[in-house]
């Protein structure tokens, strides 16, 4: 399965809602299918759940994306365990797992699932009940549309290929750093809360 793909179908349906996204080629698929102001684009690994879970936390009457890579979550999956005691219903965690540090190196270098590391197994060890694996772009869809429509916190983990590997830089680029996307994410913020005031 093409993680581009499954970003799409999560792009059609986030209809506004903040979204953090880890170090990736996820980036590119988000910012080409639908570049929104409360998109913060190359999180550094591995702080995109932790600020996806203080996001939803502070803010429980929006849903909050976390997209990230399997290299990313392994780098801090303590975040798991939080996540489990606060159980947030508003959190979506979707995790692409290809079994390689792809974006930042050759992708020669396995991650810990290429030797049976199971990122579900330690999201529900940790105490976290809406989990899936999904390996089919049809499982995906499915597995994502019920993170959209039932309450979370929701992991979703997407076993995806390689072959996007190619396209790593193009054609599209990101319209913005992870500074100044901070920046736009803040003001698209405030503007949002005072236009509720």
């Amino acid at each position: 399965m093409n993680r581009t793909d499954v970003l799409r179908h999560i792009a059609s349906l986030r209809n506004g809602d903040p979204m953090i996204i880890s170090p990736g080629l996820a980036n590119y698929a988000i910012a080409e299918a639908k570049d929104e102001p409360l998109t913060i684009y190359n999180m550094d690994m591995p702080y995109a759940t932790p600020m996806a879970l203080g996001m939803a936390l502070g803010w429980p009457e929006r849903r909050v994306i976390s997209i990230e890579g399997d290299g990313s979550l392994l780098a801090g999956p303590g975040v798991l365990a939080t996540i489990a005691r606060y159980q947030p219903e508003n959190l979506l965690i979707f995790v692409f797992d290809n079994g390689a540090y792809l974006t930042t190196g050759s992708g020669k270098a396995p991650t810990a699932t290429a030797f049976g590391t199971d990122i579900e197994q330690w999201g529900r060890a940790a105490g976290l009940q809406n989990t899936r694996t999904v390996h089919d772009l049809e499982a995906a869809k499915s597995a994502v549309s019920a993170a959209f429509s039932e309450p979370g916190p929701w992991l979703v983990v997407a076993k995806v290929d390689k072959q996007d590997r190619p396209a790593e830089r193009g054609p599209h680029s990101l319209p913005m750093y992870v500074y100044e996307a901070g920046l736009v994410f803040h003001r698209a913020a405030l503007q949002e809360r005072s236009a509720k005031k």
